[in-house]
Parts: structure tokens; C-alpha cells; sequence
């Protein structure tokens, strides 16, 4: 190598501040020495190199600071691979480093490199680290310093705190697992593993299950909840504030915006959205950072939620007669309130009506939480068989409905489909229980049930939606003791007979 660089040199194919370390065989063995000194059982330590008093000696500027020759970190990091090719750790510490473009031959010579420390350099852009990033440029990289660099700084200070650093990191430095000497978050594949990452090249995920229409746990709960949407919307369309009663009056609203442009509009070359009528009230929390706001932005109460909230969004309009436009999953669950109530996820588009102007489709994601309407509440009186406990928006820019499109049926192992369920392969279905109601007529006592007992009985249907004879029988077991009936029934919710929940009453 000497010689060809010589005569380069000769040639004139490299001069001034440019020319080659590997020119002067002086200049090479004072690197070997430097590296030899540098090195401790498979740490490299290469950190505040201009303070080097064998660097110095030899008038070699290393990478990162300015007046220093082209190659000299790839001549550094050759140099290290040939006498210590057993390295995994390197730190390249207060190097001044701007980029890494300087050392980014580490990953020639070190692909198999665990841990490297870039503490306290000049970096300032996240494309600044694109020179060793990827999972193809040290693909084994576990541990990763950045402290005490601009592009880390600034970032938490922007956003008020490092998670969209660490996530933009973990991006670039996919097989990274500590950074910043913190764990990474461990990605979320809800049960699907590597599903996301055999997608490939093509951009489309395989599900090892068929993508299905609606899903209600069943019909008592379809029939309410779709009668409760039809009336909601209608309203919420044409009349907001008659929404008033719909809501408990510790109810809670909220909504948020993902304001980004949608693959469907990318691919029609559509117009970004104007989002500004939701600015001011967007509870995004990768956005909304302060405290006070975030507080400010969650509406509770049905005055306020009405007022303050849904008065404050624009008006709309669903299109209630085109069922394909919407994709809605129910069930009952337990545990929110003493009564079992109906969660909602909802998906679907309205328009955003401007009078005079053509109307703005959106597309959004709604959750309720419903439970029945108490008897002679403000709900109950105002024809509302539910009332809301719970409400919440996100209104993203319109991406049409392909997405909740029912696929073609798949053959799907039974253990997957069992997986995904919840239900052991081989198993009985869960029974599914009823929603809690309060009967519409007074219960006559059983025979030999005192007053007390009785009374008890009717608060145990109320707080479990267990039928009157089966509410008996549990308290006969706990000592009439309501709480112990609870917690019993709560326990056993899987295995008690169909026939021992109440039928709905709203």
C-alpha cells in the first residue's frame, strides 16, 4: 500500500490537508502504537484522541477536528481490525466529532461491533448518524451512547421528553437494545411476533387470520349498541346539544388528531387537510406535552363534554345508509362499574360539512364505554336506553374503508385462531354474560327468604347481572355477604351457566 501511495503522491493525486496518512510508514507505526495503548480486552478506547500525546508527537490530527487529513479514521480503524480483530467495544468519547462520516469505516472493519459510545461529540442531525446506521452497517450493535450531543439535547427540550428521540433512535439502530445506558422499549407485536417483519419488501402484512366484518359477543349486545349509535349520530349530526343527557354526568371526552396525510391521499395526489379548527383543543399526547393542557383538554361531565367539547368540532355528516362505511367490534366487560358495561370501538368517516363550499371527508376512530341507563335518570328520561361513560376521538385523514374490508377465508390452523381468541383449541366456548339490568318489575321473595336477604339478592343482580334464583344460591354460599358474592362471581364468570344471567333491560 506504501508504495502505491507514494506514488500517488508523486502524481499528484492527493496534496496539502488531503493527502494520505498511509503516505509516510512513520505516521503508520505511530498509529500501531497509539492503537496498542488504546486497547484493553476488547475495549477500544478512543475517546479525546487530539489530547493524545502520541498523536500529537507524530503531528497526526484525528477524526473530528478540522485541518485533519481525509483517511485518517479509516487508517485507524484498519490499523485496530489487523491487531485486534476481537474488539467489540469502542468509544469514540469528546472527539468533536460533527458526523460520523470521519469513522464511518467502523462498520468495514468491526461489522460485528456490540457497543459504541459517541458521548459527549458535536452531532447535531439525526442524518448525521446515517453513516453507521441501518441494519445492514453493524448489525449486532446492542449499546449505543449518545449523551451530550445537540441532536439529543435539542430533541427532549423540543418535545419535553425523550421518547421520540429513543424511538427515532431505535429506528435508525433497529437491533440496538440499550441506548443512553437505558433499556429500549421492547417493540409490540400484540401476540404476532415477527408477523410485521416477514411483510418484506412489499409493504403488506399477511395475518395468519382472515380480516372479518363486525363483531358483537352477541345478539343482546348488537342490538343495543347499534340502536345507541343510529340515535347518537343522528344527533350528533343535526343537534349536538340534545346529546346532553346521553352522557353521565361523570363522563369523560376527549379527542385527538393524527393529522398526517393519509396512503389514500398520496396515492390521489390529494390536497393536504386543514386541521386548524382542531388545534386548539387536540389532546395528542405526542404533541400535547404540557400538563395543564393535557388536563385542560380532557372534557368531564355532560355540560362540559357538550360545551366544550363536541360544540367546539366541526359539523358533520355520517352517512348512515352505506353500512360498508363502518366497522363496529362490542362487547360486555366487567370490572369499569357495578353494572357490566358495552365497549364500542368504532371506525368509520364523516364529512366535514362547509356550507358553500364542498364538504371534507375524515376518516376516525371512536371508543365508547355505554352502561345501562339507571331508572329515572336524566338519560332513562330523556329516551336514552345507555348512558356514555366514556367517549373518545381520533380523527385521521381520510384513508377510505379497505382496511376493515372482510378478506376471503383463510385455512388457519385452529391453534392460531385459538391463540388469537382466547379459547383453548380443544375447549368450550366462554359463555358470554348478560348485561346487568334492573328488573322491570318488583321480584317476589323466594320461600324462606327473609327481607334482608331479598333486598340483597336484588343489589347482588344490579352489581353482577346474575338472575334473582341464581343470586340466591351465591349469597347462600358467601355468608350473604355482598362483596364475597362479587368477588365469587367475578371468579367463576367463565363457567357459570348461560341461564343464570339476567336478560337485558334498557
Amino acid at each position: 500500500m506504501g508504495n502505491r501511495e507514494r506514488e500517488k503522491e508523486r502524481d499528484g493525486g492527493a496534496s496539502g490537508e488531503q493527502r494520505s496518512v498511509a503516505s509516510s510508514h512513520g505516521t503508520i507505526e505511530a498509529i500501531r502504537n497509539f492503537i496498542r495503548s488504546r486497547y484493553n480486552n476488547g475495549f477500544l478506547n478512543l475517546e479525546n484522541m487530539s489530547h493524545d500525546s502520541m498523536l500529537r508527537a507524530a503531528k497526526i490530527v484525528p477524526p473530528g477536528q478540522t485541518k485533519g487529513r481525509s483517511d485518517v479514521g479509516t487508517v485507524m480503524m484498519k490499523v485496530a481490525a489487523e491487531l485486534f480483530p476481537e474488539t467489540t467495544t469502542i468509544s469514540f468519547a469528546m472527539n468533536g466529532l460533527k458526523s460520523l462520516q470521519p469513522i464511518s469505516s467502523v462498520a468495514q472493519f468491526f461489522p460485528n461491533l456490540q457497543n459504541l459510545s459517541l458521548k459527549s461529540n458535536d452531532i447535531r442531525e439525526y442524518k448525521d448518524l446515517e453513516y453507521l446506521s441501518g441494519g445492514k452497517k453493524l448489525p449486532r450493535l446492542r449499546e449505543l451512547i449518545l449523551l451530550d450531543n445537540p441532536v439529543r439535547d435539542r430533541d427532549i427540550e423540543k418535545n419535553k421528553d425523550d421518547l421520540q428521540y429513543r424511538s427515532t433512535i431505535a429506528t435508525l439502530f433497529p437491533a440496538l437494545q440499550i441506548l443512553d445506558q437505558l433499556p429500549i422499549a421492547p417493540k409490540i407485536s400484540f401476540g404476532l411476533g415477527d408477523l410485521l417483519n416477514d411483510a418484506g419488501g412489499s409493504g403488506k402484512v399477511v395475518l395468519p387470520a382472515p380480516v372479518k366484518g363486525n363483531f358483537f359477543d352477541n345478539p343482546a349486545t348488537q342490538t343495543t349498541v347499534l340502536e345507541f349509535l343510529e340515535n347518537y349520530l343522528k344527533l350528533f349530526d343535526s343537534n349536538r346539544s340534545r346529546l346532553e343527557h346521553a352522557y353521565d354526568a361523570n363522563a369523560t371526552f376527549s379527542f385527538a388528531t393524527m393529522q398526517l396525510p393519509s396512503l389514500l391521499q398520496k396515492k390521489r395526489g390529494d390536497p393536504s387537510d386543514n386541521w386548524s379548527v382542531y388545534h386548539a383543543q387536540s389532546r395528542n399526547m405526542t404533541r400535547v406535552k404540557d400538563l395543564e393542557q393535557r388536563t385542560k383538554r380532557l372534557h368531564y361531565g355532560n355540560k362540559d363534554i357538550i360545551q366544550e367539547g363536541l360544540m367546539k368540532l366541526p359539523e358533520t355528516k355520517h352517512d348512515l345508509s352505506d353500512a360498508t362505511k363502518f366497522c363496529i367490534d362490542a362487547w360486555q366487560t366487567g370490572g369499569l362499574l357495578p353494572a357490566v358495561c358495552i365497549y364500542i370501538s368504532m371506525h368509520g368517516a364523516f364529512e366535514e360539512v362547509h356550507h358553500g363550499r364542498q364538504g371534507v371527508l375524515k376518516s376516525f376512530d371512536r371508543t365508547f364505554i355505554i352502561a345501562p341507563a339507571p331508572p329515572n335518570s336524566p338519560a332513562a328520561m330523556n329516551g336514552w336506553r345507555v348512558v356514555i361513560i366514556s367517549d373518545q376521538i381520533i380523527v385521521r385523514s381520510y384513508n377510505g374503508s379497505d382496511a376493515w374490508k372482510p378478506s376471503m377465508e383463510l385455512s388457519v390452523p385452529s391453534s392460531i385462531i385459538a391463540a388469537m381468541s382466547g379459547v383453548p383449541a380443544a375447549g368450550l366456548p366462554v359463555p358470554v354474560p348478560h348485561i346487568a339490568g334492573v328488573p322491570t318489575t318488583p321480584q317476589e321473595p323466594m320461600p324462606g327468604v327473609t327481607p334482608e336477604q331479598h333486598a340483597k339478592a336484588q343489589d347482588l343482580q344490579r352489581l353482577t347481572g346474575l338472575n334473582y334464583p341464581y343470586a340466591i344460591q351465591c349469597l347462600s354460599a358467601c355468608d350473604w355477604d355482598i362483596k364475597k358474592g362479587v368477588v365469587l362471581v367475578s371468579e367463576n364468570r367463565a363457567s357459570i351457566p348461560k341461564d343464570a344471567w339476567q336478560q337485558p333491560k334498557f
